[in-house]
């Protein structure tokens, strides 16, 4: 099914864009959420006289998200749980409980703002993403400790293994002096037989020169014996 948006969505559209869809998508959602239109001609000339309005009112959003993201987006979030030894959570930590946690806060962001990468059902960091908006969200983590002073412990080890991973990362790349005097002395090694096998080719040549003046005096002396 075709329909006219009335919002902007990630990876499907902009406000006012026309686009297909699945059927119970847009009947189930959609629709029935006031964020999309079947796209006929009623509705296209209906869209053009709400147009200014909706993007006026998108725009309103976009500002109200950035401010809820700079509220939350360098704090730390952390949830104590009870754990068995092997740090597997009695429960879960939903969508729904990162919310309350928010609400609690005095911000508010609904479960279906909030995206987890994988179910949370151990003790550990996770990674979340907040999107309030198609254009406005930011990136999190969720530190699900036993206590605040395993919480922190699970911090620092964390930042840690960052930091070596880091470090590892560095020296990989590092070009250290002793690699460039080791080429230097390739380097000498490649040109030193060349230079002396050129030498020697040239001792060879004087030689060989030098061999023929000797022979060429040794033929004349003979001649001259003979003569006598």
């Amino acid at each position: 099914m075709e329909v006219i948006l009335l919002e902007s969505f990630d990876r499907l559209g902009q406000i006012g864009d026309i686009v297909k869809v699945k059927n119970g998508f847009a009947r189930n959602y959609l629709i029935p959420q006031k964020k999309a239109l079947r796209a006929n001609n009623e509705n296209k000339e209906k869209f053009q006289k709400i147009k200014d309005e909706l993007i006026s009112k998108n725009r309103e959003i976009i500002e109200k998200s950035q401010k809820v993201i700079k509220e939350i987006e360098k704090k730390e979030i952390i949830f104590v749980r009870n754990a068995s030894d092997n740090g597997q959570l009695y429960g879960s930590v939903s969508p729904k409980d990162i919310s309350n946690y928010f609400i609690e806060k005095k911000v508010d962001i609904k479960p279906a703002n909030i995206n987890l990468h994988s179910s949370i059902k151990k003790i550990g960091i996770y990674d979340l993403n907040i999107k309030l908006h198609a254009e406005v969200g930011c990136n999190l983590q969720l530190n699900v400790a036993t206590s605040e002073e395993n919480a922190k412990k699970q911090r620092d080890e964390l930042e840690n293994h960052n930091n070596k991973k880091d470090t590892s990362t560095d020296d990989k790349f590092e070009v250290k002096p002793k690699d460039v005097n080791a080429e230097t002395t390739n380097v000498d090694k490649v040109d030193k037989p060349f230079n002396e096998s050129k030498s020697l080719e040239q001792e060879v040549k004087v030689n060989s020169l030098k061999t023929s003046n000797d022979d060429s005096q040794n033929i004349a002396s003979t001649e001259v014996s003979a003569e006598d």
